[in-house]
């Protein structure tokens, strides 16, 4: 997977409280060709859902503890984070790092350190979620084995192959139908002996 490093056009949602940090953020992003949206979270309430389905990227003030309470109580984030974080007492790090920011930087702001926190947030943020599928895959196969098992036993049963025979008939059938291993397992086994198509055949 390769890294993204122009992030030209992409949106910017800033929640974060009107100061000095907020504006180095915003015209910063500006001038990185990013498009900044910036809002109060004491302006009002903040209609989360709405605001991460509008953007690509969220810089939020970690310091807001109103705001980091809505944002715990709802789903894990869709799109990469940047935490914008000052005050360094154990109980805001812990309410930040409950958050799973994918970057975090820290007040006063600096243009400098904003391409930077960018760049790992859209990045990281990519690499973990190829890496969260990989693991649900592998979960879903290693759950799905025991039907891979029951096939091939039936499989001996009915065409009175070796287990090795077996399999390569169960792969084959697979394969023809552009299925995985254990996905055609579990619908061989669920249409007992309806299907027809599977035998002992040799290539």
């Amino acid at each position: 997977m390769g890294l993204i490093k122009n992030f030209r056009g992409m949106r910017v949602a800033i929640l974060h409280t009107p100061d000095r940090n907020r504006q180095i953020i915003a015209d910063t992003l500006s001038k990185l060709g990013l498009s900044p949206t910036v809002i109060d979270p004491q302006g009002g309430s903040v209609d989360v859902e709405s605001l991460l389905r509008s953007s690509d990227l969220l810089f939020f003030d970690a310091d807001a503890p109103e705001l980091s309470a809505s944002f715990v109580s709802g789903c894990e984030f869709p799109i990469p984070t940047v935490a914008v974080l000052g005050l360094e007492t154990p109980s805001r790090l812990e309410r930040t790092l409950l958050l799973q920011p994918s970057a975090l930087i820290h007040k006063p702001v600096r243009a400098t350190g904003i391409y930077t926190a960018v760049f790992f947030a859209i990045n990281q943020y990519r690499q973990n979620s190829a890496l969260k599928a990989k693991l649900t895959d592998l979960e879903t196969r290693h759950s799905s084995r025991r039907f891979v098992i029951k096939a091939v036993l039936k499989l001996i049963d009915q065409y009175g192959v070796d287990d090795d025979e077996a399999y390569r008939i169960l792969r084959r059938e697979s394969m023809q139908r552009r299925l995985t291993v254990e996905e055609f397992a579990i619908r061989f086994l669920a249409a007992g002996s309806r299907i027809h198509a599977v035998g002992k055949r040799r290539a």
